[in-house]
């Protein structure tokens, strides 16, 4: 967690502070999904409770990135006008529910919010170009070398 009262919490970029805090909350998450795992294999009773908390935590997570999910999950009209897609808009209603949820509803909305953490490069770790050494030649004779 980020100490806003360090002489240096402001000196570093927001962006990268933000990008921290919700790092750290996808860690929760994913901490609270392995508990909720743990205890319906092993069909604990705290299943249920854990259940909540991890509804609570993509609640909190949803929260945080609304803005973020919004422009990834929407599109312009030809008049330049926003309209919210149908899986952002169904995304919206499922974690600001409080009507019980399916255990695949659940992984999904984990999994669309994680597909939006991907497409801002907050948790790509695949960056590396992938390169053929086997054909060095072509490639130089592309680049004009």
């Amino acid at each position: 967690m980020v100490d806003f009262n360090a002489e240096g919490a402001f000196s570093a970029n927001k962006a990268h502070i933000l990008e921290l805090i919700i790092l750290g909350r996808r860690d929760e998450l994913l901490n609270t999904f392995q508990l909720w795992r743990e205890h319906k294999l092993s069909q604990s009773a705290r299943e249920e409770g854990t259940k909540y908390k991890l509804r609570a935590v993509l609640f909190t997570l949803f929260l945080e990135l609304d803005r973020a999910i919004f422009r990834k999950l929407s599109k312009k009209d030809k008049k330049g006008v926003v309209t919210e897609l149908e899986r952002y808009v169904e995304l919206k209603e499922m974690v600001l529910s409080d009507d019980e949820v399916t255990d695949e509803e659940l992984i999904n909305m984990f999994f669309s919010i994680n597909n939006v953490l991907d497409d801002l490069n907050l948790i790509k770790i695949d960056t590396k170009r992938a390169y053929d050494t086997t054909m060095v030649e072509n490639e130089n004779d592309e680049k004009g070398l």
